[in-house]
């Protein structure tokens, strides 16, 4: 789990202290359900482009990879696009009453699925251009065959 830290002016934390209080949510829980809203709007019109997980995957996502092998299925490329990363940090005001937090996080192993998503990558890369080596060498073989004609 990571902490993030950030600065405002003692007004600006009265205020955002008091909007919290008003929906009777902590200013952490505040802050969660502002991003996960504030992102899908920010990004309304704009793209990013962040790599997906391989646990994020759709099946649409794993169609494009057999479909384009070099591609890597990323988040934040459409326009008016889905955010399922940053909508699903609302949930983490449930699973904070429910004392469920920390144990959802602690399940995750990040850095394992960061690593297994890499493999899959350079093993995908490693395929098509075996692939590709093998077409060239076939082409080479039949420009010879045809050459000895």
């Amino acid at each position: 789990m990571k902490t993030i830290s950030f600065r405002l002016t003692d007004k600006q934390h009265h205020y955002l202290a008091a909007v919290a209080k008003n929906q009777m949510r902590s200013v952490e829980q505040l802050l969660w359900m502002a991003l996960s809203e504030g992102i899908p709007y920010m990004f309304t019109e704009e793209t990013y482009c962040v790599d997906k997980l391989q646990c994020d995957y759709t099946d649409e996502d794993r169609e494009s990879m057999a479909k384009y092998p070099l591609a890597t299925p990323c988040y934040g490329t459409q326009y008016y696009g889905d955010h399922p990363w940053a909508e699903e940090i609302r949930g983490n005001v449930l699973a904070d009453i429910e004392h469920e937090l920390d144990q959802t996080d602690a399940a995750f192993d990040l850095q394992a699925e960061i690593t297994r998503t890499n493999e899959l990558h350079a093993q995908r890369k490693q395929d098509y251009e075996a692939k590709e080596a093998a077409k060239k060498e076939e082409e080479a073989a039949k420009k010879e065959q045809e050459a000895a004609q």
